[in-house]
């Protein structure tokens, strides 16, 4: 990989010939519950959603949102590390 360059509500990746190799996508608003990793071809590789189960203290105080669903499509395996930095972005709302 030569580069991450993140854009609008997603990012892509270049690989070290300047050839795109990953897009993700949320198709929606910053901070979207869903996002796609997907190939050059637009191809949908993983879809990682948020599964908000808010917690609560017994005071009624809401703590943060932190729990994520990852679906990964069969015989995908390279793309993981890119999951991850999604999920990453996810947990920061930086997506």
């Amino acid at each position: 990989m030569k580069s991450l360059v993140c854009h609008t509500n997603g990012c892509t990746v270049f690989d070290s010939n300047g050839e795109i190799i990953y897009r993700v996508e949320n198709y929606g608003t910053k901070c979207n519950n869903e996002v796609h990793l997907m190939d050059l071809r637009g191809r949908v590789l993983v879809t990682i959603r948020r599964k908000v189960k808010q917690k609560q203290l017994s005071s009624g105080i809401a703590l943060g949102y932190d729990v994520l669903t990852m679906i990964v499509e069969p015989h995908i395996d390279h793309c993981l590390i890119m999951a991850i930095v999604t999920v990453y972005g996810l947990i920061n709302y930086k997506m």
